[in-house]
């Protein structure tokens, strides 16, 4: 059975991914006392688009001075 459902799933491009440890960073392995923030640049806003099945979300944290913090998520889909 779980090679048929394999099967479809990579017919229909809805096959899971294989997610190593590279998949999945925190964010404060990235960050360092000088600079506890990134800068934005185009490179980061541009979509992947793949031509198959994809969904892709860019997220956006933004603090504002009085200490306010507002994210924004958008969501992409080729669907």
């Amino acid at each position: 059975m779980n090679w048929l459902k394999s099967t479809l799933a990579s017919v229909a491009g809805t096959q899971e991914p294989i997610y190593g440890p590279g998949a999945i960073r925190p964010v404060g392995t990235q960050q360092t006392d000088d600079a506890p923030y990134t800068e934005l640049t185009k490179e980061h806003l541009r979509w992947r688009a793949y031509s198959y099945t994809n969904v892709e979300t860019q997220t956006f944290y933004i603090m504002a001075d009085n200490g306010t913090l507002v994210f924004v998520q958008i969501i992409y889909s080729n669907i």
